[in-house]
């Protein structure tokens, strides 16, 4: 509570999704409260959740503002400018929220309130801005009468990796199971990033997982994620090589993959080629040898093939492996791209402003459609590889905790319709996200950083900034962006040139390299393509758009504890499994809200053999994404469907989809194009 410096403040008026409201804002320890007569329930919003937030002078409907100086009083404008009747707009402050979920609402401070504003803004800096996790909502929420209520499994433990696995046809107790359970990092000693139970191959001893793993960057070795029973196809990740300037290589590291890519179910499948997959642009990858990192040197893992009496024979030049590279982009520029586009769609969400067609139209704005786009597409082509050529994949980026796990875990939903089932889903992130370490409190930023708070009525925030960012740069909007906005000079009014404020608005969006380096929205951009299956395949998920979005609010909102911690190992030392809850309750315990109408459920049991048969050659199982259909995820951003997509959809329909340059240049270690399916033999299965 010493945090709060005003609690209660009356007479404020919200601004909110176009409707202005006047009532009474009450600041607690963990949320912002909004109470009116005039709303049937009060408007809560936790802190946590804030993405930026600015401290204004003048009233929010000064964004109305025209070239004559006057306020557009058409539809709901007038009612809302009833409560400014007679009162100058330039008399007031407005303190303006940005949610991490696009949720954008201002609050407007009259004249005889500017102190209680400034408390306001402090007091939402302080509760923001935290030094531990022990801070958040999350440690002193209490479960409702329906969460108390939910049948076992509790929902920490929905995910069995050992149950899990033998769903897939895996049973590493059977001796015949060329895969077998390791307690190699049963204390997170041998990788504090991993799993406590790894699965690798049975003819693998611990001893040589060991010596493997000081050749991985993190020591997150090569390691079983998914087993696809009907095409015997494994799907394995981990994270770079490490044979820097000097090519050094592991004899270990490579027995490893061979093993994993040789253990079979079924030997009498025929296969072409597998697949090391390495989600980075290649000279990314090649640029990381300087540092001690880099890819497989595939002299070293391109195996060949074995003749029956002869053993290897490597006359025969028979390669059994290729290597990828996706081309996919970093988090720095996932954050880039995200920052932007936040800034676009949020500028004037408070009064519920038209998106600016250009900014729509603008290559900045439509490079977040394109990164995912990319991801979609690499998937696509991975799963054919699977599909048609029985190969097994190795899947890495980096440290293996970004890219790889959205690669892997939107293949595994395009492969098995279990993951996209209402349980299944929550599996799939508790395996893939959870417990392989992705860095949930890290790149969520939930600890967040005052350096997204900009109080605009000092004179000191007007003065001349440094726009000579570097490369990590957040470049939201630079001063080419908005150079049209200094033409025309000064305003007419002499007061205040709206224009300069909203330019250092956007300089202010500029990132603070150590405090927000490593913040990214990772998990939020693999939820968006699922979002594109989702509605690329609606009779084939058993939930719905909803449940995506909401599981986008509490991945921000800190009032679980399922995202508050970047591994396995550290949320049982902060032992988050008993002092908070896990976001899955929340799911579980209104599962109607969340279930899809048209979801078409596949049912195996009370049929008769022939029926069960005709099933089986009737129906396929996988999905695959089709590139030419992604599209905004307009209900995230609360927006109107034609407002985002009509456009988009137009320009597709009336040119063909191009391949992204940048996307061309991306090649195989072979001398290939990144994503050319002819190295797999299947040109005949590209896009359509």
């Amino acid at each position: 509570m010493e945090y709060i410096k005003i609690a209660k403040v009356s007479n404020v008026v919200l601004h909110r999704r176009g409707t202005a409201t006047q009532g009474t804002l009450h600041l607690t320890t963990h949320h912002l409260i909004f109470e009116s007569p005039q709303l049937s329930t009060e408007f809560w919003f936790p802190y946590p959740l804030i993405y930026g937030v600015h401290k204004n002078p003048g009233s929010t409907l000064l964004s109305k503002l025209t070239s004559t100086n006057q306020i557009q009083l058409e539809g709901t404008d007038s009612q809302n400018y009833k409560l400014y009747q007679g009162k100058d707009l330039w008399s007031f402050v407005n303190i303006k929220v940005i949610g991490k979920d696009y949720a954008v609402f201002s609050l407007d401070f009259g004249g005889d309130l500017h102190l209680q504003a400034r408390k306001v803004y402090d007091s939402i800096l302080n509760l923001t801005v935290l030094s531990n996790i022990t801070q958040l909502y999350a440690f002193i929420y209490i479960s409702n009468n329906l969460e108390r209520k939910l049948p076992s499994p509790d929902s920490w433990d929905i995910y069995d990796p050992i149950k899990e696995f033998r769903r897939q046809g895996l049973d590493s107790k059977d001796e015949t199971c060329p895969w077998r359970l390791s307690t190699v990092n049963e204390h997170y000693e041998f990788c504090p990033t991993y799993p406590s139970k790894l699965f690798v191959p049975r003819s693998t001893s611990d001893i040589l997982l060991k010596h493997a793993s000081k050749f991985r960057s993190q020591k997150r070795i090569p390691v079983l994620t998914y087993h696809h029973k009907a095409t015997d196809c494994n799907i394995l990740r981990s994270s770079q090589p490490l044979p820097g300037l000097i090519n050094q290589r592991s004899i270990q590291d490579e027995k490893l993959v061979w093993e994993s890519f040789n253990s079979f179910c079924n030997k009498d499948i025929k296969r072409t080629k597998h697949v090391i997959v390495d989600a980075r642009p290649r000279t990314n990858a090649l640029a990381q040898m300087a540092l001690g990192g880099g890819t497989e040197n595939m002299d070293n893992y391109n195996f060949f093939l074995a003749d029956n009496n002869m053993g290897v024979d490597k006359s025969l030049k028979l390669p059994t492996v290729t290597r990828l590279f996706l081309g996919i982009d970093n988090i720095h520029i996932v954050s880039n791209t995200a920052a932007y586009m936040t800034e676009v769609i949020c500028q004037a969400g408070d009064l519920n402003l038209p998106l600016e067609q250009n900014l729509i139209r603008s290559q900045k704005f439509s490079n977040w459609l394109k990164l995912n786009t990319l991801i979609l597409k690499s998937v696509d082509m991975l799963l054919k590889s699977i599909i048609f050529n029985h190969s097994n994949v190795l899947v890495h980026c980096f440290d293996g905790w970004d890219r790889t796990s959205q690669v892997v875990s939107l293949l595994e939903i395009c492969l098995d319709p279990f993951y996209r089932t209402f349980e299944g889903f929550m599996i799939l992130v508790e395996k893939d996200w959870c417990s392989f370490g992705h860095r949930f409190l890290e790149r969520s930023g939930h600890l967040n950083s005052d350096i997204r708070f900009h109080d605009n009525t000092m004179h000191s925030n007007f003065n001349d900034v440094d726009t000579n960012g570097d490369d990590l740069d957040i470049g939201v909007n630079t001063q080419d962006d908005y150079a049209e906005d200094d033409e025309g000079g000064e305003d007419e009014t002499n007061l205040i040139n709206l224009s300069r404020i909203s330019k250092k608005f956007n300089e202010n969006f500029k990132l603070n390299k150590k405090s927000l380096k490593f913040v990214s929205p990772v998990f939020q951009q693999f939820l968006d393509c699922v979002y594109q299956l989702l509605t690329q395949n609606p009779d084939l998920f058993e939930f719905n758009e909803r449940f995506l979005r909401r599981l986008v609010y509490h991945l921000y909102s800190c009032q679980y504890g399922t995202f508050l911690s970047n591994s396995e190992k550290e949320k049982f030392q902060q032992n988050l499994p008993n002092k908070t809850k896990s976001v899955w309750d929340y799911f579980r315990s209104r599962r109607k809200q969340f279930i899809n109408p048209n979801f078409i459920q596949r049912k195996r049991s009370g049929m008769n053999e022939h029926d069960q048969n005709l099933e089986e050659e009737e129906k396929v199982e996988w999905i695959s994404p089709d590139l030419k259909k992604v599209q905004w995820w307009w209900q995230l951003y609360g927006r109107k469907d034609s407002e985002m997509n009509d456009e988009l959809r137009h320009k597709r329909d009336s040119v063909p989809i191009s391949v992204d340059k940048k996307s061309k240049e991306h090649s195989n270690s072979d001398g290939g194009k990144g994503l050319n399916l002819s190295i797999f033999g299947f040109d005949m299965f590209n896009r359509k």
